[in-house]
């Protein structure tokens, strides 16, 4: 079956509390219903107060709806070619998938908040509940990796999951009924609230950051709309700390754009969000937004939003409010690019287009279409950026939207080869274009910037090797990936050759005693490797993946001991780094080794890693494998594209399948380690000692938790 305008299609939740779920399926409704190409929905909710509330606002607005009581479920669902259940939190919405999956329909599910399940009984729940649905959607991409992270553990087979943000229909700031916004306050500040009075929201919070911030701004007040099950506590908590006349509780209001409208800053102190849609109507407004930094909000914002603060931090909170206050020209110049990005990412045309194109693809036994792809962008347009240009453009799941390159006219080329965007710097591209994962393809002087403005906006990034030239740098971006938990890899693309997995396996029961590599070849071309501050010589920029191919076969380095000479060479002007470079290993396994390396042919000589073990003689390239236990020297050729596996992994472990990436950024740091101790000790002329840290050889990759 297929998606057709008679399909019948429903959005459905069974939510005790569906506020912003409610009002992100009438706005789903809406944009699929003025879709000419997509069915329109019938909306179904649970019956009671707030779900019959619901059924007559989708009335007013033209949109088939109704209120289902607890035990009308399958019958309601009966005919549904899709049930689209929105489930407010984990534990919502299992029934409806399995009445779903009874009456024979497609299920996709909308996780409307991050995966916040910590109770073992309630996660088998979930785990037993999934397996009927047939795609999983998340409000947000920062939510989108503990998705990822949770269904990766899931049994049976990979769950197919999409990110679809948010989207609204820009609000008219227009009162209706002749309500006034609030109780006049001439002259006064007014800051805007509109959360639900629960302990999510943290209205805690916010009233002690207004008791701080009137020392400041004494007339400052502030207007909360909503209702909930803390409000009498909040109401208590203003009485308590004497600001009964400076906060206004508005209840429940049909006309929060007038509101939002009239506001100085709108203000947003929860502890977790999904895609809080607060926030987006803010955004299309041009209100300007104080909240805390997580998740959606973050995503939503932009990281470089001047008022985001930490969660629970009064103090903090304050001084942001403060400022916003004080600085009239800032809340303008924000307002405006709150809207440009509303306007970018965040309509309900663009969300009911990548829904409807789901619900197709679903419905069609395809988790993916073209247009749901992995969205990718690059920064760097080089040599080594164009290697996984050609793996990646063979991939029917993958699209580069944007390049970005120092050099614009090489972005502006290789960007054309995609149909994708063209920019001069990452900065840029990564403010304007909605990405999925990024590739980060520079020289080793460059690090730092690139990887750090993927993880404050929470994307996966793919990076070329060396790491860094600074030690420091390098070990202060693998500690923020980990809090972060974001998906790393790096190009050790040795690692994928299936001669090393035959090596791995040959090596399992007769560890390798001695090991010999080299990287004896000629200087490259770009100026930038001469120089050692640039490049980091020869056994950084190249021969690193010796060093990684000899920790990947025998576990960690415990001893470095080098030597490095250097010769001026008429031809290579401001050749600084040292043209001739040895250096003895020692591995925790007891395993030793040398490594010899060398700048100064005219021709590849020799790559390579030779091992030996009892009665054993190994010699691997990164074309062939000889084994020679005493009968001859066969030779065989690698099978296949090392660059594809490793690309193909990372894309895999982006779309949520099973992570088998076999070198992420913590892993390559410690092989980074061993090539910037074989510069040191070649400067200095001193053994340079490593931490010990494992004995056997690294897994192929890191298998999801059971």
């Amino acid at each position: 079956m297929i998606l057709t305008k008679t399909a019948t299609v429903v959005l459905a939740t069974d939510s005790p509390e569906p506020s912003g779920v409610g009002r992100h399926m009438l706005t789903l409704a809406a944009a699929l219903a003025g879709d000419r190409t997509a069915p329109a929905p019938r909306l179904l909710f649970p019956d009671h107060a707030a779900g019959r509330a619901l059924v007559a606002e989708a009335a007013s607005r033209g949109l088939r709806a109704d209120a289902v009581p607890p035990q009308g479920w399958p019958a309601a669902l009966a005919g549904a070619a899709l049930v689209h259940v929105h489930a407010g939190i984990g534990w919502e919405g299992h029934g409806l998938v399995a009445a779903a999956r009874k009456a024979g329909a497609a299920v996709v599910r909308t996780e409307h908040l991050p995966w916040l399940v910590t109770c073992p009984h309630q996660h088998a729940e979930y785990a037993a509940m999934v397996e009927g649905v047939d795609a999983v959607i998340t409000v947000s991409r920062a939510a989108a990796h503990g998705w990822r992270r949770v269904l990766a553990t899931m049994p049976g087979p990979r769950l197919p999951m999409t990110c679809i943000p948010n989207g609204i229909e820009p609000p008219k700031p227009c009162p209706q009924g002749g309500l006034p916004p609030w109780p006049q306050r001439p002259g006064a500040p007014v800051i805007l609230c509109v959360a639900r009075f629960t302990r999510q929201k943290n209205h805690r919070t916010l009233i002690a950051a207004l008791a701080r911030l009137r020392r400041r701004h004494p007339r400052a007040h502030l207007a909360l709309v909503g209702t909930g099950p803390e409000e009498a506590a909040i109401r208590a908590r203003v009485a308590r700390l004497g600001l009964t006349r400076a906060v206004d509780f508005l209840g429940d209001r049909r006309d929060v754009p007038a509101l939002m409208a009239a506001a100085d800053v709108v203000v947003l102190p929860s502890d977790f969000e999904g895609l809080p849609l607060v926030v987006l109507e803010s955004m299309a407004l041009g209100t300007p937004v104080v909240a805390t930094r997580i998740g959606g909000v973050v995503e939503a914002l932009g990281p470089e939003h001047p008022w985001l603060v930490a969660p629970g931090d009064a103090r903090a909170l304050a001084a942001a409010l403060s400022d916003a206050l004080d600085d009239g020209a800032q809340r303008v110049k924000t307002g405006l690019a709150q809207r440009a990005r509303f306007d970018d990412f965040y309509t309900a045309t663009r969300m009911g287009g990548d829904t409807a194109r789901l619900y197709a693809a679903v419905l069609r036994g395809r988790p993916r279409t073209d247009d749901m792809t992995t969205r990718l962008g690059f920064i760097g347009a080089g040599g080594i950026a164009h290697r996984h240009f050609g793996v990646l453009e063979q991939m029917d799941d993958v699209r580069i939207v944007a390049v970005a390159d120092p050099d614009l006219p090489r972005a502006e080329d290789a960007a054309r080869r995609f149909g994708a965007q063209a920019f001069a710097d990452h900065a840029a591209m990564l403010g304007s274009v909605e990405l999925d994962a990024v590739y980060i393809c520079v020289p080793p002087f460059a690090h730092g910037d690139a990887e750090r403005a993927c993880i404050a906006r929470g994307l996966p990034f793919f990076v070329e090797k060396p790491l860094s030239l600074d030690l420091a740098l390098a070990e202060e971006i693998a500690a923020e990936v980990e809090r972060a938990g974001l998906i790393t890899a790096v190009g050790y693309h040795w690692r994928y050759l299936d001669t090393v997995d035959e090596a791995r396996a040959v090596l399992a029961n007769n560890p390798a005693q001695l090991m010999t590599g080299f990287w004896l070849d000629q200087t490259p071309p770009p100026q930038w490797w001469w120089r050692e501050d640039a490049s980091g010589g020869q056994v950084v920029e190249q021969a690193t993946h010796i060093i990684d191919l000899a920790r990947f076969l025998s576990g960690d380095v415990t001893e470095v001991f080098a030597l490095a000479t250097h010769r001026d060479r008429a031809d290579f002007d401001g050749l600084t780094v040292p043209t001739a470079t040895t250096a003895t290993l020692r591995f925790a396994s007891g395993t030793i080794a040398n490594l010899s390396a060398t700048c100064l042919l005219r021709w590849n000589h020799r790559v390579g890693l030779h091992v030996f073990a009892d009665a054993l003689a190994m010699e691997i390239t990164d074309h062939d494998i000889m084994i020679d236990v005493g009968q001859g020297r066969p030779v065989r050729k690698a099978q296949g594209d090392p660059v594809w596996r490793e690309d193909r992994d990372f894309i895999d472990a982006v779309q949520g399948r099973e992570n088998r990436i076999r070198c992420p950024y913590a892993e390559a740091l410690e092989t980074h380690r061993v090539a910037l101790a074989v510069s040191k000790s070649a400067q200095t002329g001193a053994l340079v000692t490593m931490e010990v840290l494992r004995s056997n050889p690294q897994p192929f990759f890191r298998q999801a938790s059971a």
